[in-house]
């Protein structure tokens, strides 16, 4: 067998979660319960999830009007990256959450904490952005699925270009982008989420982000036995 190392990405199991990506995690969960309870009058109303929404969500009209050249709220910044941080119920938190969870641990073993944060935030830009130009919408956009599909991006990239490299099918990668690409043209018609309402395009533009930084940042090499 060849000695030349397989860019396959090292195994997670084992080996504790980093502190960082549970701090990231905390801080979904604090802003959550924060506004939960100030939802039924147990939290001062500066954390009423209106308030909130408004402060650190991202809203396409924003987007629009600094797209046109009119007007830069510099809200808008900030929120291409906070929106993936606010979540619109405990079930929506809990789903991100846990995939969040799993994926990004996967992917710091392989690149380092810093990159997994950095891929985090790009690929939630990523997802705000293509929803700013595929929608027009008064609703804000919360929700760290654009950023968990940033990381599925990037690890679907990464186990293709394991199989190319071994020489075996990359038939199931291609099976699963077309399954992805099938569930979420099922979200678009209205077919599946709460009314529709799921971000597609988020979900779109984080899942390319996260494949294109695939390219960037390949997982460490091990040498085959």
């Amino acid at each position: 067998m060849s000695d030349s190392p397989t860019f396959w990405p090292r195994p997670a199991a084992g080996i504790p979660v980093h502190p960082m990506l549970w701090a990231m995690l905390g801080v979904m969960v604090a802003i959550e319960a924060l506004m939960s309870a100030a939802d039924h009058g147990m939290a001062p109303q500066i954390f009423h999830r209106v308030w909130v929404y408004t402060m650190f969500a991202f809203f396409d009209g924003q987007f629009e009007l600094a797209r046109q050249g009119i007007a830069l709220d510099p809200q808008l910044v900030w929120s291409l990256v906070t929106y993936a941080f606010l979540h619109g119920g405990w079930l929506h938190l809990v789903l991100n959450g846990a995939i969040y969870l799993a994926l990004g641990h996967a992917i710091s073993r392989n690149i380092g904490i810093g990159r997994t944060v950095a891929l985090f935030a790009i690929s939630a830009a990523a997802g705000a952005i293509v929803f700013g130009l595929l929608t027009d919408t008064q609703w804000p956009l919360v929700g760290a699925s654009g950023a968990v599909f940033g990381f599925l991006g990037t690890v679907t990239a990464w186990r293709l270009r394991t199989l190319a490299a071994l020489g075996m099918s990359t038939a199931p990668v291609w099976r699963l982008v077309v399954g992805l690409a099938a569930i979420n043209a099922l979200m678009a018609l209205g077919f599946i989420g709460i009314g529709g309402a799921l971000a597609w395009q988020a979900h779109l533009g984080g899942f390319i982000a996260g494949w294109l930084m695939a390219r960037v940042w390949p997982p460490r090499p091990m040498m085959p036995r």
